[in-house]
């Protein structure tokens, strides 16, 4: 029976299309077509004359402004002197200066694509359409067979709600709040109603009860091992149906993600399933002056330097040790790949962490090994969770592991005592590597109307955007998504002003990502346990690893 319910669900969910939001009545809702370069226009189907057609300028429609508002019964006001338009309609109001790219949406100021201009043969302002009917919560719809837009409105509309689960807090969390409040502001159609959770583990397991209660929300964060398992019960909705929708992002959008990032949206089945949210890799912060203080000119760009450092900076009372850590199994995942191993084959069938690959050992024994040499010489200190963070801020150790999303947590436990950065990670035999991680955001279809699973899309193509995600970045600590977000002055001033914190873009391309399949989820807790056996002396690194690549065996399932 439940295979049979799964069936039926994963039918209904492919069978879904992006509708308009609204579900008033015909009779109550304002229809406005028009047509690239044509010139006329159809108010609820009467063909009206247009002195100026629509055109399309920097990939964007511009269309006559006040013939259009107007027929929607708004109110467009023309200041010469300082060549704005106001549009107000219902509580709503668009500003728009005369080849200006910034704008205001109800308050905010947002940056255009195309500029309002005005066309010199007929004396007519044409304005960016998409911008102005979404600000004033009107639809939108562009038809590219017909080259056609349609623009709907009705003052009964109400907002779409569309819940967002996220695990984002602190500085995190305040930037996200304040990035939803501006969205919801600049698109009144939709309400992204946010909740926020403690961390990842509560964000998942309340998911998974959600789920099987019949009620996820809308969107939420996941990882990829995570939505490996969403998928097993059709109960999310294929990102790339959005992506490629009538609504979704042009090629030279696509290409402008990052390319590891955009890979990981897609799971081993060859749908992408995913959009990048809050990516991050590993980097090795530093005490600057505690290094400067030793005589070491610069941090370790390698393992075997960074051993050696390690034993300058150690203390013999144990007053002070090189490196605070937790183990972490994104930095061991990492590290197996820096000594030339890998943990499971390419296609995720096979346990591989225990293989030889050209050398007497395994790779992941080495790195084991070298970190272990380290505990027992005193040179590294294990802790749990965040425990490294305080050891770093009261200068018990020169060196921790976090990801770039971690500084404004580091930086509030040092509370500027001393002068600290970020560096890449060392690299090993087999070069550098880092593990990027961070979730990616998904769309539920279960329980869900196919309008709030189009508000959720909108937010996430706007929020990933080059502009937001630079904002985003800025505010949050994490990476943009986007390569032309590097290009923004508020990035670029900000690495200006920080150029301590630039080791996570230097290394982004050297990036890897964990295993995306629902094994990997149970496969995690297995090895950050055995880490902490093995660190704490309780096994030795041959047996560990012996017993990590069975339990991983036993979770994949090879035999």
């Amino acid at each position: 029976m439940k295979k049979y319910l799964a069936l039926v669900l994963v039918v209904l969910l492919a069978a879904t299309v992006v509708v308009p939001f609204s579900k008033t009545a015909a009779e109550n809702v304002t229809t406005v077509k028009i047509y690239i370069g044509k010139p006329v226009a159809y108010v609820n189907g009467a063909e009206k004359s247009l002195d100026q057609p629509p055109v399309i300028m920097n990939n964007r429609t511009m269309v006559p402004i006040r013939f259009v508002t107007e027929a929607m019964g708004a109110n467009v006001q023309w200041n010469a002197k300082d060549r704005t338009v106001t549009i107000t309609l219902g509580k709503n109001i668009a500003i728009l200066k005369i080849d200006s790219v910034k704008a205001q949406a109800n308050g905010y100021d947002v940056y255009l694509d195309a500029a309002p201009t005005i066309i010199v043969k007929t004396s007519r302002t044409v304005v960016p359409v998409r911008f102005v009917a979404e600000t004033l919560g009107m639809e939108v719809f562009w038809n590219g067979t017909e080259r056609s837009v349609t623009i709907k409105y009705s003052p009964e509309w109400k907002p779409v709600q569309v819940s967002f689960w996220n695990a984002m807090n602190y500085k995190q969390g305040e930037t996200l709040n304040a990035l939803i409040k501006e969205f919801n502001a600049t698109h009144p159609r939709i309400e992204i109603k946010g909740t926020s959770f403690s961390s990842y583990r509560p964000l998942q397991q309340k998911t998974i009860a959600a789920i099987a209660a019949g009620n996820p929300p809308v969107l939420t964060q996941a990882y990829e091992n995570w939505v490996a398992q969403y998928i097993t019960g059709g109960y999310l909705i294929p990102m790339e149906k959005f992506v490629n929708g009538p609504d979704g992002l042009l090629k030279k959008d696509r290409e402008d993600f990052f390319s590891n990032m955009w890979k990981d949206g897609y799971l081993p089945d060859g749908k992408l399933w995913m959009l990048p949210f809050n990516k991050s890799n590993i980097v090795m912060y530093y005490n600057v002056d505690m290094l400067k203080k030793n005589g070491i000119s610069a941090p370790p760009k390698t393992w075997d330097e960074f051993a050696q450092d390690c034993k300058i900076l150690t203390k013999s009372d144990g007053s002070q040790w090189g490196v605070s850590y937790t183990p972490s199994v994104d930095l061991w995942y990492g590290r197996v790949f820096e000594y030339g191993g890998q943990v499971l084959s390419n296609d995720y069938r096979k346990v591989v962490v225990d293989k030889t690959p050209n050398a007497e050992k395994p790779a992941a024994l080495i790195a084991l090994e070298k970190f272990n040499d380290l505990v027992k010489n005193g040179e590294m200190h294990i802790t749990t969770r965040y425990s490294y963070q305080t050891d770093f801020g009261n200068q018990k150790c020169a060196f921790v592991f976090a990801s770039v999303a971690s500084y404004y947590y580091i930086n509030k436990a040092v509370g500027g005592k001393f002068k600290f950065a970020e560096a890449p990670i060392p690299a090993g035999p087999a070069g550098q590597h880092s593990v990027m991680y961070g979730t990616n955001v998904v769309i539920f279809g279960t329980n869900s109307t196919a309008e709030q699973q189009m508000g959720a899309w909108k937010f996430v193509k706007w929020f990933t955007s080059p502009r937001q995600t630079a904002r985003w970045s800025v505010g949050s600590g994490y990476l943009p998504v986007r390569k032309s977000a590097l290009k923004l002055p508020i990035l670029q001033n900000f690495l200006s002003e920080h150029p301590d914190l630039r080791a996570g873009y230097d290394q982004l391309s050297n990036c890897i990502v964990e295993p995306p399949i629902s094994a990997w989820n149970p496969s995690r807790r297995d090895i950050a346990a055995e880490l902490q056996k093995i660190y704490l002396g309780k096994i030795s690194p041959e047996d560990g690893l012996k017993e990590l690549a069975a339990k991983l065996r036993a979770n994949i399932g090879e035999h």
